[in-house]
């Protein structure tokens, strides 16, 4: 019953991707959904995008392992997105694709858009292999096959539906997948809590599996440097991050992408909830799950019902789904867009044809994104591996080029190279085991970044070269 409820989800969701196909007149369409999305579909389009494997997957892991102080990683991700709103006025009248695309622009230099774009590309191969992994977990715990055939499976189903449907496509079924997801996440967490005799009685059983004395608080007994060593990571993604802003240019105007921002991260921070609560009630109930990363699945099986696990299953699966077409059609946007238009189309962009053909070359550049994530996913099984690499590369050397761009005008371009350069180079030297302060590497390399391009823009900067 649940392997049927599921296969029925992902064949409607497949259709919607079929259907929305039509809409795909330009390449404004399929990558930018014709920049008309109203304050509904914006919002659930940027809800999914961060509500997904990782947010559903790894939150109920780490809440299973650490409790309710993983809360503060969604967090981290809701108030970038406020965050965000401060960079997008500095945006307002832009027509642009990338937020590579804004360096090139703000610096005048054509390499740095080129090292900003493989530096987010990496990033989004990674991430877009974590949420494969993740997917390829959950089908896997319902006996389908192994994870490699389970990873296959998924990969190909929401690679096939983004190429057929694009970003249109992808933020229609953003919306009904966030609902769903959503839905069905708290009505679990209801059912299981009301099913365990309550919270009172959920919190004696993890209490007896001998959980750290600070695992129901989110601050008390926990060191202020571990919370913001959670924050910072996805905050600073956040606020440089291709799918973010990619969802934010398909808004129809800079009011409603503002709008849209405030209420992603009203909801994100109500439902985000919900993961925390079934991985700490997964801890209680099965103390002895040898693989955390399962435990929200494997709480769902045990104590739904089969339909009304099917269907939660199905919303989780969607959850993942939501993330993973929205990275991968990000991560099209930089090879069509930065790579393929910048540096090797020289026909006229407004000529229809030329419309039709970058039209057909995104769909191409899905797939084989799609495929080379794949790969990715099945030659390295550790999600978490997958994503902090690739998390700190891009973070560490696009973070203060983007961000310092433009909030300050005196950042000049060979502060940006020295931020991009030196932040990758900081990274280099963590991995060989140099220590910053006990700073995590990802957070110090951005963070010296800034330091370093603050440091050479001052000496470069003069006011008649004004950018």
């Amino acid at each position: 019953m649940e392997l049927a409820i599921i296969i029925f989800y992902l064949i409607a969701i497949f259709g919607v991707g079929i259907y929305c196909n039509k809409f795909n007149n330009t390449i404004d369409d399929y990558l930018l959904a014709g920049r008309r999305l109203g304050l509904g579909l914006a919002t659930g389009t940027l809800v999914a995008t961060y509500f997904g494997g990782g947010y559903v997957i790894g939150v109920g892991s780490e809440a299973y392992q650490m409790g309710a102080s993983s809360y503060w990683s969604p967090i981290a991700g809701a108030v970038g997105i406020l965050a965000v709103c401060l960079v997008l006025k500095k945006m307002e009248g832009m027509r642009v694709y990338t937020v590579t695309e804004i360096m090139e622009n703000r610096y005048q230099s054509p390499l740095l858009r080129l090292l900003t774009t493989i530096l987010s590309l990496l990033a989004l191969l990674g991430i877009l292999a974590g949420q494969i992994n993740s997917a390829g977990s959950i089908l896997a715990s319902l006996g389908i096959g192994n994870t490699t055939v389970c990873a296959i499976i998924v990969s190909a189903f929401f690679v096939g539906f983004t190429a057929f449907g694009g970003l249109w496509a992808v933020t229609v079924t953003d919306f009904i997948q966030i609902i769903v997801a959503a839905l069905g996440l708290i009505s679990a967490a209801c059912f299981i809590i009301y099913k365990g005799g309550g919270w009172s009685s959920v919190i004696a059983q993890i209490e007896a599996a001998n959980v750290p004395s600070n695992y129901f608080h989110l601050l008390q007994g926990t060191q202020p440097s571990y919370v913001l060593w959670l924050i910072l990571p996805m905050f600073i993604y956040t606020l440089i991050g291709q799918d973010v802003y990619q969802r934010l240019f398909a808004a129809k105007d800079t009011r409603t992408a503002y709008r849209s921002a405030v209420l992603s991260c009203i909801c994100l921070l109500i439902i985000c909830a919900f993961p925390v609560i079934l991985g700490m009630a997964a801890r209680g109930l099965f103390p002895q799950l040898s693989n955390p990363s399962l435990a929200i699945p494997t709480i769902i099986r045990a104590m739904l019902p089969p339909v009304f696990s099917g269907f939660t299953l199905a919303a989780i699966i969607a959850a993942v789904v939501s993330t993973a077409d929205s990275i991968l059609t990000a991560a099209t946007s930089h090879v069509v867009n930065d790579i393929y238009v910048r540096y090797l189309c020289k026909d006229d962009l407004k000529d229809q044809q030329t419309q039709q053909k970058l039209l057909r070359l995104s769909k191409i550049m899905t797939v084989a994104v799609g495929i080379v994530s794949t790969v990715i996913a099945l030659a390295i099984p550790s999600v978490l591996a997958v994503l902090n690499s690739s998390y700190t590369l891009f973070t560490a050397g696009v973070f203060a080029p983007v961000v310092c761009g433009l909030l300050w005008k005196k950042a000049t371009r060979q502060g940006a190279f020295a931020g991009l350069l030196g932040g990758l180079f900081f990274v280099a030297l963590g991995w060989h085991g140099v220590s910053f302060l006990g700073i995590p590497v990802d957070i110090a390399s951005s963070l010296l970044s800034v330091v370093l391009l603050i440091i050479v823009s001052l000496f470069t900067y003069h006011e008649t070269a004004e950018i």
